[in-house]
């Protein structure tokens, strides 16, 4: 039940023992109590640690465990539905109305201490998600600096840090973030994928380009940048993925340093990451949808780079240019994204204000072309093909011409 979130099993289970007059253990007990925090029922959980309490039960440091878990997952749940990244209607049994649960994950842990129970890594971890989730960034460093002061059973591991990395970046605080890769990796704690993408997404939250940029290239093994003291040599153990590549072009694209934008889409196409192959011609058929909007964005100007490469060296004809999109709003935030007018943008241009807060994937592909390249590239919607944005094969003749007169 424990394992398979069945919450309302294990409930009805426990009282099924009560009627018959069996008294459930304390082993018992904590299976409910993780069964209730894997089902995001955190204040259940917390009811039967309270019972147990009552009944003047054992209380052992899984059970807490246990308990702190449950507060972790709920802040976690509670997060995603705040930014929209998760909707209640994908989980209506998820208990939405804890307010400071970071709170009561630090009261647990002062419970554990009172009772004589040193809370361990994982203890400390759940408490640290729990306050990076609500933006308790101070409070969940004042945790990592308990934490090392304490025993060998209490020392910050690899999740304890990057949970702390991510409260951190959630408010913006990017150099307390880099702070704690730096000494995670002191401690002899190589970085994998997760703490990699917690530094990544600091580092979109404060808008560092420049060493989300050199960070891209330490995690690829190819860091050609200049050398930070900042950052730490990236292990075999972290290679970057879709999240990675998102986070990274976002803050990019958002700095308008679009050389390094560029580099980093060829070097994601190189790895497998985007633009695999799916039965399209990908060089004359694009499907976008899906990306985000720098992603599209990038991957719209890896495309036409390419195809101005072909066309230099005579290695392919060219083709009527499609990009897939969708016709649909995608309601995809533009701050969050992170974009902003290009400089060369005027709103007395007939496009669209880049400033929107939402906008289509198919209207914002439109403006990339006009936007980002000079000159600009006209493109147009087939009628019979709302979903998708088409560069005809004359128009991008005529616009390849013109870059290579340049």
């Amino acid at each position: 039940c424990a394992k398979a979130k069945m919450w309302k099993k294990a409930l009805a289970l426990l009282d099924e023992m009560q009627d018959q007059g069996i008294e459930p253990s304390e082993v018992t007990y904590s299976v409910t109590i993780s069964a209730c925090g894997n089902g995001g029922q955190w204040q259940k959980a917390l009811d039967l640690l309270q019972l147990m309490k009552t009944k003047g039960m054992s209380v052992n440091a899984i059970t807490y465990n246990a308990a702190l878990t449950a507060l972790s997952k709920a802040s976690r749940q509670k997060a995603r539905y705040s930014t929209g990244k998760f909707s209640s209607e994908q989980d209506d049994e998820f208990d939405d109305h804890g307010d400071g649960l970071w709170s009561r994950a630090l009261g647990i842990l002062e419970e554990m201490k009172a009772d004589g129970i040193e809370p361990d890594g994982f203890c400390y971890s759940s408490a640290i998600s729990c306050c990076g989730a609500e933006g308790r960034w101070k409070e969940a460093l004042e945790l990592i600096d308990t934490m090392k002061k304490g025993g060998p059973r209490t020392r910050p591991n690899r999740i304890s840090y990057t949970a702390a990395i991510s409260a951190c970046g959630r408010a913006g605080e990017a150099e307390h973030a880099l702070t704690l890769f730096q000494s995670m990796k002191d401690e002899g704690l190589s970085a994998d994928r997760v703490a990699y993408n917690a530094l990544f997404a600091a580092l979109r939250v404060a808008g560092d380009a420049t060493r989300t940029f050199q960070l891209w290239g330490e995690i690829c093994g190819t860091r050609s940048t200049v050398s930070t003291n900042k950052i730490a040599t990236a292990k075999d153990i972290a290679t970057p993925d879709i999240i990675t590549v998102t986070d990274c072009i976002s803050t990019l694209s958002r700095a308008e340093h679009l050389p390094e934008l560029d580099q980093v889409f060829r070097d994601a196409v190189e790895r497998g990451i985007v633009l695999r192959s799916n039965g399209l011609d990908l060089q004359w058929e694009t499907d976008l949808s899906g990306m985000s909007l720098p992603v599209a964005r990038a991957a719209v100007r890896y495309i036409l780079n390419q195809c101005i490469a072909m066309e230099s060296d005579g290695s392919h004809d060219l083709q009527d240019m499609t990009f897939i999109t969708g016709v649909g709003r995608a309601q995809q935030r533009r701050r969050e994204d992170g974009l902003t007018p290009p400089a060369s943008e005027s709103k007395n241009d007939g496009s669209r204000d880049l400033k929107d807060l939402t906008t289509s994937l198919r209207e914002y592909v439109q403006e990339v072309l006009q936007s980002d390249f000079q000159p600009r590239l006209h493109s147009t919607i087939p009628p019979r093909a709302q979903g998708t944005v088409e560069i005809p094969k004359d128009t991008l003749q005529e616009w390849i011409s013109k870059m290579q007169a340049r």
